[in-house]
């Protein structure tokens, strides 16, 4: 087993700010794997790799208003 001190760095080395923009797909569910599961850094990366992909949903909106050009 490691000692403390080394586990300790290798945490904080993960934890180090860190470009999510600029990483690819598979280095965001690397770098998500990281962490402990439910923890803000873990959610952080997973949100990222999903919002690069648009909705398969389509939007409504309540506004008549409103007119789309999406379709």
């Amino acid at each position: 087993m490691p000692r403390l001190e080394t586990r300790v760095a290798k945490m904080e080395k993960a934890a180090a700010p860190v470009d999510l923009k600029a990483m690819r797909d598979d280095e965001l569910i690397t770098h998500a794997g990281k962490f402990p599961m439910f923890s803000s850094e873990m959610y952080a990366a997973i949100v990222t790799l999903v919002l690069r992909r648009p909705s398969a949903f389509p939007v409504v909106y309540d506004d008549p208003d409103y007119e789309s050009t999406d379709y």
